[in-house]
């Protein structure tokens, strides 16, 4: 038996603003978003084996139009995890935390009235901290990557003061570099570099696509 919960809730707030036309030069935004992923599964049929994992994420970034339909954004995010493994009785976690900071410039063309397709180009920087809990001899993750890629986003003002926008929630085409080292109570047990090409969207286009909202302020002006 298995349940799971996913609850994403995004927002975008642009303020100081002449108007409230998507892409105009000057236009700034601030942006937050919130990420609850609860799930649980039970073996049947006296339930002996437990799976219970938590993912919360939330982030927040600030951008500004430095010319028509160029936009430069900022975030920073953090994320925690928790996955527990309980077997007759004896439970065994794994505790996350992780923090990430990035940049990208997005180039918009209006493709149509009001409809905007854009080309995002940018970098990440990721620390991510995991421990086990509640063993003798818990293993611990430390890890830290750089990530620059490019990612498509498709955007339209649907009213006056909402944008819809449209794109992938994996790697698109993402150049990595990570390192890794994990250790115990006796010491360090491996260490690993490595350089990585990802694409993952492509394995699922259709199930890797997230959806998120900007929200316009009202003209003071007008």
């Amino acid at each position: 038996m298995k349940k799971t919960i996913l609850l994403t809730i995004s927002f975008f707030v642009l303020s100081n603003l002449v108007n409230a036309q998507f892409g105009e030069a000057n236009q700034q935004l601030f942006s937050g978003s919130f990420n609850l992923s609860p799930n649980s599964s039970k073996s049947q049929p006296n339930f002996s084996s437990q799976q219970k994992n938590l993912f919360l994420g939330v982030g927040i970034g600030y951008g500004k139009f430095v010319k028509i339909n160029v936009l430069s954004f900022f975030s920073l995010g953090y994320n925690y995890s928790n996955n527990k493994n309980i077997n007759n009785n004896q439970e065994v976690s794994n505790v996350g935390n992780g923090f990430n900071a990035g940049y990208r410039q997005v180039h918009f063309k209006e493709i149509a009235k009001k409809l905007f397709i854009g080309l995002s180009i940018g970098g990440n920087l990721n620390i991510q901290n995991n421990a086990q809990k509640n063993v003798p001899n818990p293993i611990k993750t430390n890890a830290y990557s750089a990530t620059v890629g490019i990612a498509p986003v498709l955007s339209y003002q649907i009213s006056n003061r909402l944008v819809i926008n449209l794109q992938p929630n994996t790697s698109f085409a993402d150049l990595s570099y990570s390192n890794s080292v994990v250790k115990d109570n006796t010491g360090t047990l491996t260490k690993n570099n490595s350089v990585t090409f990802n694409a993952g969207f492509f394995s699922s286009p259709l199930t890797n696509l997230s959806v998120g909202f900007n929200y316009l302020l009202k003209n003071k002006g007008k």
